[in-house]
């Protein structure tokens, strides 16, 4: 009995010590690496490809989606497409930008440039600078940036600028998140999408709802040039998306 009893107290003193020594390891593992690139996509089908207010696909629905590879110092590069009215012979829309984004004491700059291309089109492939930045006020983010387009034939043979503000809230516990998008664009790129104006507003305002991998989105979209009805009219647009 007592032969039992020794034994069973030093069958005990070894768990313990395996136990431990486990314990101690675990705490001694480095934490999980984080990659240098990481890579996240997207597809998205909408009921009318909307681009600053302005249908790109006749008020047709459209079919969308993205690639993106950030690295860990903040320097990424993406690829998003989506099927478009003819356009210059065209009829996809294929964007590659890239540039660096960063946090700051909540504050997320980011640079970079916008080529837009259209596949089988003509003098109609163009390219953008752009700038932004991301912050938070309460329980609202907001997103405002200016991209600007230099001189170039393919726009006219001018320069175009679009400035904008984009605010967004995340109601808490529940996967809703409320959005907006209020823009001011001047240049030759309005006259292109179909106005005798050179400037014009646009503005939205929406809700996505998220569910795992799967977002739902509604919104009304717009521009101060929506009297002229067709691709410039104001419009209520639905989206469904899967991120991965």
């Amino acid at each position: 009995m007592i032969r039992s009893i020794r034994f069973a107290a030093l069958a005990a003193t070894a768990l313990v010590s395996l136990g431990a020594s486990g314990a101690a390891y675990a705490e001694d593992a480095p934490a999980e690496a984080t990659p240098f690139v990481t890579f996240t996509g997207n597809v998205t089908l909408v009921s009318d490809y909307r681009w600053r207010g302005v249908s790109l696909s006749n008020t047709d629905a459209a079919i969308q989606g993205g690639i993106t590879a950030t690295t860990k110092p903040g320097f990424f590069v993406s690829m998003w497409g989506s099927s478009i009215a003819p356009y210059g012979g065209a009829t996809t829309e294929v964007d590659l930008y890239g540039g660096w984004t960063g946090t700051f004491s909540g504050i997320t700059p980011t640079i970079g440039i916008y080529g837009y291309l259209y596949p089988g089109g003509t003098n109609v492939d163009f390219y953008e600078l752009y700038g932004s930045l991301g912050f938070a006020l309460g329980p609202v983010g907001f997103t405002t940036g200016i991209n600007f387009a230099p001189n170039q034939n393919n726009i006219g043979g001018g320069n175009n600028t679009y400035i904008y503000i984009a605010p967004s809230f995340t109601i808490p516990g529940v996967p809703i998140t409320l959005k907006g998008n209020l823009g001011y664009e001047s240049g030759d790129i309005v006259a292109a999408l179909g106005t005798p104006y050179d400037n014009k507003v646009d503005y939205m305002i929406g809700a996505d709802f998220k569910y795992k991998m799967l977002t739902f989105g509604m919104q009304w979209v717009g521009n101060n040039r929506s009297s002229y009805g067709g691709n410039l009219g104001d419009t209520f647009l639905v989206s469904l998306g899967a991120s991965f």
